[in-house]
């Protein structure tokens, strides 16, 4: 997309054979997890050919991207917004202090600290994960069938900090919101319903195994979470630009925010299932955003109404033996994209976090169940031979 605008690009990546080496104009070696090194060596580069703007789209590095635009003098959230924004228990403490709706949640730093808050819960499902986790690293399920030494000491392993955060669970459907906050006002083209169907399968991990856009909620939930998303963003100190969202609608009706992200959804949200449903761009407005470029509150409304869903394989354990059906899953009536992550002579492992999934299918219909159906077909034309 930048380059059809006629945009230069600069990838950051530790891996040298990374995508993006051969996708972009330029490349500087670098994990964009080391923030300080990412703003050093990006603005020695920068003294040879300018940078005029940076982003991130699925990679949550909010500080990494907020001290390089700081250091280089470029549009960005605050840097301390972005330090919000990395850390789940900081967050907490900003909508606790805000008012605003948010499952309950506490700070364990040692197992004990497990034990004595369940012990003295009423509750009887949690929630566990790691205070700087990604991608359901480490994110379980806690009922009374489960060993909690065990469940804390494989939380943990997947976090930097040391610190686990333990949150209530509540019974409901999930939502993952893509919105942008421009001028005081929060627009939220696409919202897609997140489908955690398999948390029996794979439990006590919590795995996603896609979602479907639009979602079944009134035109009063859809104002009340542009509401809940605009003053979740401003209690982390972000007034403008990108705010991807996870929130829970109980079964009382109550709206209550996970989490909130400084940066564009992943999984093909963004940049394949929005577009598609709702005509509108955010990969674009976010790159224009970055680059001072203003934005027209018009290219944030909705110009279709279409439907997409998204959906994993999970094979079963063991060595990919061949992979059937792709001819036919390319015909499948709107068919947009799919993709494997792994292939044959590869090992699929067993399913604890979203890296896990063998891979996914994307499909578009005039409404919702006419693209869950077509989905359907898409994931029964393949058959994954694993020995």
């Amino acid at each position: 997309m930048a380059k059809q605008k006629g945009i230069r690009t600069i990838a950051t990546d530790l891996d040298p054979n990374a995508p993006s080496v051969n996708l972009s104009d330029y490349f500087i070696k670098v994990s964009t997890r080391d923030a300080e090194k990412t703003a050093r060596m990006s603005k020695n580069f920068s003294k040879k050919i300018p940078i005029d703007g940076v982003m991130t789209i699925a990679n949550d590095v909010p500080y990494t991207v907020a001290l390089t635009a700081t250091e280089l003098g470029l549009p960005s959230i605050s840097i301390e917004s972005a330090k919000i924004a990395s850390d789940k228990l900081l967050m907490k403490k900003s909508f606790t202090a805000n008012q605003i709706p948010c499952p309950a949640h506490y700070e364990l730093s040692s197992f004990q600290d497990l034990k004595r808050i369940i012990e003295d819960s009423d509750n009887e499902r949690f929630v566990l994960k790691p205070n700087d986790g990604r991608g359901a690293r480490g994110v379980l399920i806690l009922d009374q069938d489960i060993d909690l030494y065990w469940a804390f000491e494989e939380s943990i392993r997947w976090g930097d900090s040391g610190k686990l955060i333990l949150e209530e669970y509540i019974e409901g459907k999930q939502y993952s919101t893509e919105s942008f906050i421009l001028d005081g006002r929060c627009f939220t083209p696409a919202i897609a319903e997140r489908n955690y169907s398999r948390l029996t399968q794979f439990k006590p991990y919590i795995i996603e195994d896609g979602g479907d856009i639009p979602p079944e909620l009134s035109k009063s939930e859809l104002e009340e979470i542009d509401h809940i998303i605009l003053n979740s963003a401003l209690a982390i100190g972000i007034s403008e630009g990108i705010i991807k969202g996870d929130i829970v609608i109980d079964n009382n009706g109550n709206i209550k925010v996970i989490e909130i992200a400084a940066r564009l959804s992943g999984g093909w949200f963004a940049t394949h299932q929005v577009p598609i449903a709702t005509g509108v761009n955010l990969v674009e407005i976010v790159m224009h955003h970055s680059l001072s470029i203003p934005i027209d509150e018009i290219d944030l409304k909705p110009k279709k109404r279409n439907a997409t869903s998204i959906r994993y394989w999970f094979p079963k354990e063991g060595v990919i033996k061949d992979i059937h059906g792709i001819e036919e899953l390319e015909n499948v009536p709107g068919f947009v994209k799919f993709g494997f992550f792994r292939d044959k002579g590869e090992i699929q492992p067993s399913i604890r976090m979203h890296p896990d999934r063998f891979g996914y299918v994307i499909v578009s219909g005039k409404d919702r169940s006419e693209a869950e159906h077509r989905c359907q077909l898409a994931l029964n034309t393949i058959t994954i031979e694993v020995e």
